[in-house]
C-alpha cells in the first residue's frame, strides 16, 4: 500500500528508459542484491529533485539564486493584484504568465479562488527556500517525505477549497495564449503536443474524482492530515528496508517477492507491452499480499497504514468501478507520451493494481484485521 506511488513512477521510468529499443541493456537490475537495487531505484527518483534544488539555491542554501528570485517576482507581478483592487481587462504584456484565456477563466472564480495562481507563486517564493533547504538536509527517507509532503498538502488544501480551479485550468490549458514559453526559452511544441493529445474533460473528471476521495473531514478526521502522515510512514518503511531492519514495516520479509519484481522489470524480447506491464503489476501485487496480508504482521500493518476511516473512504472511492474506468482511459489517452504505438488494454492490470486499495477484500481469509477496522468505521457515528 505504501509503495503505490513509488511503483507507478518506477514503472513509467522503466517504460521510458528501459524498454525503448526492446532492450534494457545496462539497466538490468541486480537481483542478487535486491534491496540495494531498490534503494538505487529510489535514489534515481529523488536525486534529480535534489540536484534541481541545489541549482536554484545559493551556495550556502540560505536563499534562492538571484535569477530565480527575479523570475518569481516577475511571475508575482503578473498574477497578483493588491487586495481590494478590481481585476482589470487583460493586458497581454502584464498578464504574460496566465495569458488572456486563463486570466478570464480564473477571474470568474470569485475573490477567493481567483487568487490561487498568486497564492501559489507567493508560497513558493516565500517558503520555497526553506522547504528545499530542509529537503536537502534530510538524513533519511522519513525526513525527506515529511518535508516533501508539506507543499503537497498545501496544494491539495487549496484545490480542496477551490475545486473550481481545476475547471478553470483544464478549460484554459488547451487555449493557453500566455508568453511563458517565449520568456523562458521553453519548447512550446512539446506543450502543444500534450495539449492536443490529452482529453481535458477526462483529466478534469479524474482530478475531481481524486479530490473527492482525499478532501474534507470524514468521521471526525481531517483527511489531508491523515494522508500526510500516511505518506511519511512510507518513508519509514523504506528506511527500515534499506537499513536492514527485519521488522513488519520493512520489505526484508518479502525478499523473494522483491526479487521477482526486479526480474519482471527486464524486458524479454518478443513479449507484448501488455504482457510486460501485467507481469510487473502481478509480481508487485504478490509482494503487497506478502507485506499487507501475512497474519503475523497484518495487525502492525493495519495500525500503521490503514489506521483511519479517511483511508478506507479514499481507497473505496479511488478503486470504484467508475474511477477504474477513468484510470484505464487516462492510460490509453496518454500512452503515446510514454511509448509509441497504440495503447494495450490494461483494464485487467488496473483492476488488479487497484484491488489492494481495499485490503479487507485483497487479503481475504488470510487476515481479518482490515475487515474489523472497516466494521468499526462503518459503525462510527461522529456528532458535531
Amino acid at each position: 500500500m505504501k509503495s503505490r506511488l513509488l511503483f507507478v513512477i518506477l514503472l513509467f521510468m522503466t517504460l521510458t528508459l528501459g524498454v525503448q529499443g526492446h532492450s534494457v541493456g545496462s539497466n538490468i537490475p541486480d537481483v542478487d542484491q535486491p534491496f540495494h537495487t531498490v534503494e538505487e531505484q529510489s535514489h534515481a527518483i529523488w536525486d534529480p529533485v535534489k540536484n534541481f534544488f541545489r541549482k536554484v539555491l545559493t551556495e550556502d542554501k540560505s536563499d534562492l539564486q538571484a535569477i530565480v528570485k527575479k523570475m518569481l517576482s516577475l511571475m508575482e507581478s503578473s498574477v497578483c493584484v493588491e487586495e481590494g483592487e478590481a481585476i482589470q481587462e487583460c493586458d497581454p504584456e502584464k498578464d504574460w504568465l496566465l495569458g488572456c484565456e486563463c486570466k478570464s477563466e480564473f477571474s470568474s472564480l470569485g475573490s477567493r479562488c481567483s487568487r490561487v495562481p498568486c497564492e501559489l507563486v507567493q508560497y513558493f517564493k516565500d517558503d520555497g527556500p526553506r522547504i528545499m533547504r530542509d529537503f536537502l538536509a534530510a538524513k533519511n527517507f522519513e525526513e525527506m517525505f515529511k518535508v516533501f509532503m508539506e507543499p503537497v498538502e498545501r496544494i491539495w488544501r487549496i484545490l480542496c477549497e477551490c475545486r473550481s480551479v481545476v475547471n478553470a485550468a483544464t478549460d484554459c490549458a488547451p487555449h493557453y495564449d500566455g508568453q511563458i514559453f517565449s520568456r523562458f526559452g521553453l519548447n512550446r511544441a512539446e506543450f502543444e503536443k500534450i495539449v492536443e493529445l490529452l482529453d481535458w474533460e477526462l483529466v478534469n473528471e479524474a482530478v475531481h474524482g481524486y479530490l473527492g476521495a482525499i478532501c474534507g473531514v470524514h468521521k471526525g478526521e481531517d483527511c489531508l492530515s491523515v494522508f500526510n502522515t500516511w505518506q511519511v510512514l512510507g518513508g519509514t518503511f523504506l528506511d527500515n528496508t534499506f537499513n536492514g531492519e527485519d521488522v513488519c514495516l520493512s520489505r526484508l520479509r518479502a525478499e523473494d517477492e522483491v526479487k521477482a519484481i526486479l526480474e519482471s522489470q527486464v524486458y524479454k524480447e518478443g513479449i507484448t507491452m501488455k504482457s510486460y506491464i501485467e507481469g510487473m503489476i502481478e509480481t508487485t501485487m504478490v509482494m503487497e499480499e506478502k507485506i499487507i496480508c501475512d497474519a503475523d504482521c497484518a495487525p502492525a500493518m493495519q495500525e500503521s497504514y490503514y489506521f483511519s476511516c479517511c483511508l478506507k473512504r479514499a481507497g473505496e472511492a479511488l478503486s470504484s468501478e467508475d474511477m477504474k474506468k477513468k484510470w484505464v482511459k487516462l492510460i490509453q489517452n496518454g500512452w503515446s507520451l510514454v511509448y509509441p504505438g497504440d495503447a494495450p488494454d490494461l483494464s485487467g492490470a488496473v483492476d488488479r493494481f487497484m484491488s489492494m486499495f481495499r485490503p479487507a477484500e485483497f487479503c481475504g481469509e488470510r487476515t481479518d484485521v482490515y475487515k474489523k477496522f472497516n466494521d468499526q468505521c462503518d459503525q462510527l457515528i461522529v456528532t458535531a
